[in-house]
């Protein structure tokens, strides 16, 4: 399902305006906190009901977004596996991979968060009023909560990870449903015109994200000063510390595989690497990709032909390696100390949102693959606008570890196929 081939959910002068209204409203909050003066707190307080309603209006897309998204991706991916042992290395090759980088990104940002702690109360404004975070739910309790015993039940509470789970089943179910004429099962089209409206709502909100990002940030300013630039400031660079990990991870897998010789294999991917940074999408450097695994690094048509795509639409390193920060981040900022179960689920919750994320526009990216983890945390949704505030900062860099990931798996399943190129 294409939903969009557009990079940026946002043209680039609107990006910079809305990291402008961030600044700003962050400026503003802190500036009326200072200057302590009644009457006009309680004009900044009474304006900033228009943030909340900017965030709910989003929020409410994000349901029926997710659901559709996830079920349509499963169906088609069932619908049209092929290449038998190649698609079967290639998957487990992606999994292994994203699996890998889950367990090492969630170990260095909660090091990080450790270390260098982020004010327990950072982001209590976006709590919206509500009390201090629900104590974590026994180990049964939490593992029975992942199969919803009422689906409908969990889309109306907001609990997005059982319903991403019911979404996996049902997507599979809907494949094996009879087809006449080799047709997709109709219930497949229906989920795609689910997503295209959604995401045209998603697109009328965006028109006023500005507005809704300074009275957002206005209100974070004024209720906890300059703890919310702290929390932004540790997400950016954990979002860079991260990819760029994975990115030595993937030359250090290259190497003891004895996958391609190493010099070789980064002088032949760094203008793919150049492309993915400087255009901010994977999706715009697939031809420069597949021309560099054909012509650069020798891997056949055919295996290219077929990993490649399968890369860019289910296999994105850089979105799994900054997510896990991203969504650790959001519960620190309430105070929330994740347990080793909570750790593995929201982890689980970024890989499959990662790949149901396929082809979506950046914002929507965002909610669909930090959302369930979030949620899934007990943290704030709503930091998720701030977060597309900023997220510009690290994208190149995000970018460019995807692309460094899609080459870098390329290689290693020619190399499990094939044999070791020679040096």
């Amino acid at each position: 399902m294409r939903i969009s081939s557009r990079r940026p959910e946002l043209p680039l002068s609107r990006t910079h305006l809305i990291l402008l209204s961030l600044v700003l409203g962050v400026v503003a909050g802190v500036s009326i906190r200072w200057l302590d003066q009644p009457t006009l707190t309680s004009t900044a307080n009474a304006v900033l009901v228009g943030g909340q309603l900017w965030v709910r209006a989003l929020q409410m897309t994000l349901i029926p977004l997710i659901f559709a998204m996830i079920t349509h991706g499963v169906a088609s991916a069932v619908l049209s596996g092929r290449g038998g042992k190649l698609i079967g290395t290639t998957l487990g090759l992606f999994f292994a991979i994203m699996v890998v980088t889950v367990v090492l990104c969630t170990i260095l940002t909660e090091t990080v968060l450790h270390l260098w702690p982020i004010p327990p109360h950072a982001l209590d404004a976006l709590m919206g009023g509500a009390a201090a975070p629900a104590p974590v739910p026994g180990l049964a309790a939490q593992l029975l909560a992942i199969i919803p015993d009422n689906p409908i039940a969990a889309a109306a509470q907001g609990q997005i990870f059982p319903l991403v789970i019911f979404g996996l089943a049902f997507g599979i179910a809907i494949a094996r449903l009879p087809r006449r004429d080799g047709t997709e099962p109709a219930m497949m089209a229906l989920l795609a015109q689910v997503s295209h409206a959604m995401m045209t709502i998603v697109d009328w909100v965006l028109v006023v994200a500005p507005a809704g990002i300074f009275l957002l940030a206005m209100g974070l300013g004024l209720s906890s000063g300059l703890a919310v630039a702290q929390v932004l400031g540790v997400f950016v660079a954990l979002c860079i510390a991260t990819t760029g990990m994975m990115i030595v991870l993937c030359y250090v897998a290259v190497l003891a595989a004895r996958a391609y010789p190493l010099g070789r294999f980064a002088a032949a991917i760094a203008p793919a690497q150049a492309m993915g940074a400087g255009s901010c999408s994977s999706m715009a450097s697939t031809p420069v990709m597949i021309e560099v695994a054909i012509e650069k690094l020798g891997i056949s048509e055919d295996l290219v032909g077929l990993v490649i795509p399968m890369a860019v639409s289910v296999f994105r390193l850089g979105t799994v390696a900054h997510a896990v920060a991203a969504v650790l981040v959001a519960a620190h900022a309430v105070g929330i100390e994740p347990t080793p179960l909570q750790l593995v689920l929201a982890g689980l919750a970024v890989i499959l949102g990662s790949i149901s994320g396929a082809g979506l526009p950046g914002a929507a990216v965002i909610y669909a693959i930090y959302g369930p983890g979030i949620q899934l945390l007990g943290a704030p949704m709503a930091i998720m606008p701030l977060y597309v505030a900023v997220i510009a900062l690290p994208d190149p860099v995000i970018t460019m570890t995807t692309v460094t990931g899609n080459l870098t798996a390329t290689t290693l399943v020619d190399r499990l196929l094939r044999g070791p190129k020679s040096t």
